[in-house]
């Protein structure tokens, strides 16, 4: 399977993001992907990551990708076998996260936990302590599972698949709301979500303060786009 990572950062060096630095040791043991960094960033996920499906599957170089990973650059891949997961995933699976939930009801607060019951969450992450020295797991449940929206930390998309039914990351949305709002929209195109149990460990504690005027604004429009309309 041919893979391309995709990874938007604000930092302008690669080689201080998490993610590089768990792609060296994979590199080592003879995993073979290319990366995408897109450094010094300020726009919106979505477009970052719309353009740069179009650049690499408009590359000759790249135009025979199977598999387009889009990760946060606060993230270790602590996952020897990641591409051999993702890989048997798509035999059932058309887009692959690491969490998620079944049957979503939009309201607010319109956070994927908090918008389905807690015996519909799926998947797993580890976090970083705030010393960077210490972990802690956090299941969410069982993996591998279908599930109909994702968490956007990581998502793999199946090239084949995704490219047939002309989904897109839906670009409404710079960072809040991004991730389960093109997985609603994967959803409606008939393709199919689920999470997989790959080994990453998370830098971010998530979302600090739900009052955050920019994921207000996000929730505004996520809830006139899918379902509750307000003023």
């Amino acid at each position: 399977m041919k893979t391309v990572l995709v990874v938007a950062s604000k930092k302008d060096k690669a080689e201080d993001t998490l993610i590089y630095q768990s792609l060296v040791p994979l590199k080592s043991i003879g995993q073979k992907f290319t990366v995408h960094f897109f450094l010094n960033n300020t726009r919106g996920l979505s477009e970052v990551y719309n353009e740069a499906s179009h650049k690499i599957l408009d590359s000759e170089k790249d135009s025979n990708t199977d598999c387009i990973l889009f990760v946060h650059d606060d993230v270790y891949i602590d996952d020897a076998f990641i591409f051999d997961k993702i890989e048997d995933g798509f035999s059932v699976y058309d887009i692959v996260g690491v969490a998620g939930a079944k049957k979503p009801k939009i309201k607010e607060p319109a956070l994927w936990h908090l918008m389905t019951n807690r015996e519909d969450w799926r998947g797993f992450a580890a976090h970083f302590a705030p010393n960077m020295e210490t972990i802690g797991m956090t299941s969410f449940g069982i993996s591998p599972d279908a599930v109909d929206i994702l968490d956007g930390v990581l998502l793999a998309i199946n090239v084949k698949k995704t490219k047939a039914v002309n989904w897109k990351f839906n670009e409404n949305y710079k960072f809040h709301h991004y991730d389960i709002a093109s997985t609603l929209d994967a959803l409606k195109k008939g393709l199919v979500c689920g999470v997989l149990p790959i080994h990453i460990i998370h830098k971010s504690p998530g979302l600090e303060d739900i009052n955050d005027s920019h994921f207000q604004q996000s929730q505004k429009l996520f809830l006139k786009e899918y379902g509750l309309n307000i003023s």
